[in-house]
């Protein structure tokens, strides 16, 4: 992710976690954690002005972590949606074993899915569609694709 905490908007981590069946009041709270943040810029050691946000979490605040899971939840929705409908299929590590189509690791995502291109297609819009929602953006510049060694070339 590019700039994982700056990007988020607020109003999809409300939604993420009303969807998740936080407790509406508890919400409220967080949002107020999240969305009172003001940012005064020194110059020469004196206040220049205050900068007040309108999106993103604060990256020293202790709660921001947890904020950036409940939000990534929604593209392992995404994700899980287009596995359980049979658009993408995922790896399976043994005969028998559920099939993964994604592992999260801080702000780095690992996809498995069929090397064609309507997976490719399926994975891409999902991809569009939670970065849609959430403010976040792939930072492409920084991803890579690794294929099978028994993938056909072409």
């Amino acid at each position: 992710m590019a700039k994982a905490y700056g990007r988020m908007e607020w109003a999809f981590l409300e939604g993420m976690m009303l969807r998740l069946g936080f407790f509406r009041e508890w919400v409220k709270l967080m949002m107020l954690c999240v969305t009172t943040v003001r940012y005064t810029i020194m110059v020469n050691e004196q206040a220049g002005g205050v900068v007040v946000p309108t999106r993103g979490l604060w990256q020293g605040d202790p709660l921001s972590p947890y904020l950036f899971i409940i939000c990534v939840d929604g593209l392992s929705l995404l994700l899980q949606n287009s596995q359980q409908h049979g658009l993408i299929h995922g790896c399976r590590v043994a005969r028998g074993a559920p099939a993964i189509s994604h592992m999260f690791f801080a702000y780095d995502i690992l996809l498995f899915f069929k090397a064609n291109e309507h997976e490719g297609g399926k994975i891409s819009r999902c991809l569009i569609v939670y970065e849609g929602l959430s403010g976040q953006a792939i930072n492409y510049h920084k991803s890579s694709i690794t294929f099978s060694h028994n993938t056909a070339g072409g």
